[in-house]
């Protein structure tokens, strides 16, 4: 938003980035340190839970220290969708093994095409580039055995899925 002072535009980012990088990751280095889950990888399905629960946590946070501020709705409607999206990605992981990776590319993808169609915003580019950015990643975990190519494309398609979704029902 161009009503947005740039250094408060720097500190939302901060906030941002601490608690939806830099906190997740940290609090997974303080797991594996501590024992709760055996290897940062995390193959085994019950070595995400733990993680995936604080993510959504610092997620939620997040969203709930934004709200504090005046910003404009798509970013709290992004933030409480990728919440959500982390929690369904738990509770699928408590059954199945799924590609957390590609469950956050769907997301991304999703959020820009939402982005291009609400906003009318001249992103076609970055709508590409996210797509071919989600098949390099997906490639890789395919490579790297992490997956099996259903879990690669269900994970792309719950993020992708539930973004486009939850955006058209609060858009209505």
């Amino acid at each position: 938003s161009y009503s947005i002072p740039p250094q408060a535009k720097q500190f939302i980012l901060l906030i941002v980035f601490i608690n939806t990088a830099i906190a997740p990751a940290l609090s997974a280095l303080l797991l594996k340190r501590s024992g709760l889950i055996k290897d940062l990888q995390m193959d085994d399905p019950a070595d995400r839970i733990f993680p995936l629960l604080i993510t959504a946590l610092f997620f939620f946070l997040t969203y709930y220290l934004l709200r504090q501020i005046t910003l404009p709705s798509l970013i709290y409607y992004f933030l409480i969708v990728a919440t959500l999206l982390i929690i369904l990605t738990l509770l699928i992981t408590l059954r199945w093994k799924i590609s957390i990776h590609m469950v956050s590319m769907g997301g991304l993808s999703g959020f820009l095409l939402v982005c291009m169609m609400l906003l009318k915003a001249d992103i076609f580019w970055l709508v590409i580039l996210s797509l071919i950015v989600s098949g390099v990643a997906g490639t890789a975990r395919l490579l790297l055995r992490a997956h099996t190519p259903i879990q690669v494309y269900a994970g792309f398609l719950l993020g992708l899925g539930v973004m486009l979704f939850l955006f058209n029902l609060l858009k209505a």
